[in-house]
């Protein structure tokens, strides 16, 4: 299970002598630590650890020895042996930079010297860190099966779980779609990269909770699920998107590729190929779609890359299209593999596996943030999340207290567990917005666009879709903007409402339910978001966005007339609220004529207070009176 850190450490390891044709070794010590070298890649720890040992005795200040040594000692599990190796070994490899002349011939030399005392120094640190967490609970309830189970993806209010499963009622034959294919350039057996698995292939089921139990998990239908395999599925936040892997299709590009599909009247429509864009010739596998939908997370073997897989993304461009892939870069990504990536719902947290970044052995789990323009140095979440065998497969969501992982470490294939996550590994908390979109006028549910916008620069953020059975739709909002969440369907007037939230923020779930009214005679709407300055007629610019979808519904129906309605609370004289509420009024119509709506269309009177909506007895009510309303007078 270590073979991966061995090869990786003997690559950049500066003054080790590696074994090759083109090396000559000159003495008996460099021949017996080759030696060593090879009996590390075998796996063969122990005859390792005393060859090294012998070495030790007539050397022992060698920086590789110390080195390879706490690598063998903790691939044996005795960590306080390995923890005194590496720590010598860091103090060994300090002393030997400090004998750098500087010169350019040395840089190559120095850059790999002081990766490798990181290296060091950091495995030096798991091996004494204390459990950062409980022990982890194997679900129940028939998610776990006697097979293969893996790749959860929570939704983001953490309430439907959607995995991948080899189990016997899954469609397909007996091939793995975990298994990277064989590349001339890997130094990595498939085995290595991926625990083998022969059992069925691969079908995606999800399973939905209900207060604290999970239900029963129910397998998506076709055309998703089909006769090859079908895994590593990952949704948009509205649940209306979703991103997924197939191996072996007719219409395939490479050995397994990227496809997409979408809901469309209650239905999952035709997968379709995401194209020769975003997928290659290679292996192209195991997603995550951010809470936006605009960026998407996977894990290619592609050539071009730093190692046998690394981690890409892709983003979509003002088109709505899928731009080019991306590699993550040289922080997040080593000479061998990294896996399985996560994109949390606040925007900026990754959780991906890796086997060559300092861990406690086979694949483990790491979490970098992007912020200022690049990912941070990746952290290991430490044990017992982490273990000696294969964790991968890291989800989280809702209040970020609890993550889903896969692991093979009881030895029987993957499963899946859930386990608390400490404050300091977990996303930053967001606030999600859910509830049903619906026809105010029949109570009928209603399949709309729900758009998120920054108010304050008029960016969309994103496009997201009730469903057009339920209604129902969800939106996610990081922490530190000022939003507009607006649902609109054509026929209907659309409906905004303004979430202003500061940078830090505890977790929040709001149930807003959406009724949209008919665009018909009549009419009466309340435009929430548009904003005055105080005591004055004057447009706050945060109004501007609300105004110009006013703007862009009455050039779409161009027989209509509207009224503009301007209302005050009752504080002040009735006069005084009475003649603002008409330059108010007077306000947004002008807004909308230079805008380019002809000025028949648009009236604008003021109320002042004589048409209240709630109580002025307290601030709630005052607020909600002073509004501006929009009445269609033709249509």
């Amino acid at each position: 299970m270590y073979r991966i850190i061995f090869v990786l450490l003997i690559s950049v390891s500066t003054s080790l002598q590696t074994v090759s044709q083109n090396v000559v070794l000159r003495s008996k010590s460099e021949i017996a630590l080759a030696e060593a070298q090879v009996l590390l890649g075998e796996e063969n720890y122990e005859a390792a650890a005393k060859k090294l040992e012998g070495l030790l005795a007539t050397d022992p200040e060698n920086m590789e020895v110390l080195f390879y040594l706490g690598s063998a000692y903790q691939a044996l599990g005795q960590n306080e042996k390995s923890y005194d190796f590496f720590l010598k070994a860091k103090e060994s490899m300090q002393i030997a930079l400090t004998d750098f002349s500087g010169g350019s011939n040395e840089t190559l030399s120095m850059h790999r010297l002081r990766y490798q005392q990181r290296y060091a120094a950091e495995q030096a640190t798991l091996l004494r860190a204390p459990d950062t967490m409980k022990e982890p609970v194997k679900l129940t309830g028939g998610i776990n099966s006697s097979y293969s189970d893996y790749f959860p993806m929570l939704d983001p209010a953490g309430t439907k779980l959607y995995f991948t499963s080899q189990r016997p009622d899954s469609d397909g034959g007996t091939r793995s779609f975990l298994k990277t294919k064989s590349k001339s350039k890997s130094t990595v057996s498939e085995k290595e990269k991926e625990p083998e698995l022969i059992e069925s292939d691969e079908d995606i089921y999800f399973v939905e909770k209900s207060g604290e139990t999970w239900g029963v998990p129910v397998k998506l239908p076709e055309p998703l699920n089909t006769d090859n395999n079908d895994g590593a599925a990952c949704f948009s936040a509205d649940g209306q998107l979703m991103v997924y892997g197939a191996c072996g299709l007719s219409d395939g590009i490479g050995s397994c590729d990227i496809y997409y599909s979408t809901m469309e009247n209650g239905v999952w429509a035709t997968p379709k190929n995401m194209g020769n864009v975003v997928n290659s010739e290679d292996w192209d596998a195991q997603y995550s779609l951010s809470y936006d939908g605009s960026k998407l997370f996977f894990c290619s073997d592609r050539d071009g890359g730093y190692g046998e897989t690394d981690l890409y993304m892709v983003e979509r461009n003002i088109f709505g299209e899928w731009g080019p892939a991306m590699n993550l870069g040289g922080i997040v990504n080593t000479p061998f593999n990294e896996y399985a990536p996560f994109f949390s719902q606040d925007g900026k947290t990754l959780y991906f596996s890796s086997n060559a970044h300092p861990g406690f052995g086979g694949l483990d789990i790491f979490k970098t943030v992007y912020e200022n323009g690049k990912w941070s140095v990746p952290v290991n979440l430490g044990k017992p999340l982490n273990t000696t065998k294969n964790d991968k497969f890291f989800t989280i969501g809702g209040s970020g207290e609890v993550g889903y992982f896969s692991s093979d470490r009881d030895g029987k294939g993957l499963d899946i567990y859930q386990i608390e996550i400490p404050e300091n590994m977990r996303p930053q908390p967001t606030i999600v917005i859910k509830g049903i979109v619906t026809n105010e006028k029949t109570n009928e549910n209603v399949g709309g666009f729900v758009m998120v916008e920054d108010m304050d620069t008029g960016e969309l953020i994103a496009v997201n879709k009730s469903n057009s059975i339920t209604g129902k739709y969800i939106v996610v909002l990081p922490g530190g903007r000022n939003y507009s969440v607006s649902a609109n369907k054509e026929g209907f007037f659309f409906f905004s409402q303004s979430f202003e939230l500061p940078k830090k923020i505890q977790y929040q779930e709001i149930v807003k339910n959406i009724p949209l009214k008919p665009i018909e005679k009549g009419t009466k709407v309340v435009i929430n978001n548009i904003f005055f300055e105080t005591g004055k007629a004057a447009l706050a610019s945060q109004s501007h966005l609300e105004l110009d979808k006013a703007i862009d519904l009455l050039r779409a129906n161009p027989s209509m007339v509207i009224e503009v309605g301007g209302h005050t609370d009752n504080v002040g004289e009735d006069a005084t609220n009475m003649k603002l509420s008409h330059d108010r009024a007077k306000t947004v119509r002008d807004y909308l004529v230079n805008g380019g709506i002809t000025s028949q269309r648009v009236q604008a009177k003021g109320y002042g207070e004589l048409n209240p909506v709630a109580s002025n007895d307290t601030d709630a009510g005052r607020q909600s009176n002073r509004r501006t309303e929009f009445i269609i007078l033709e249509f």
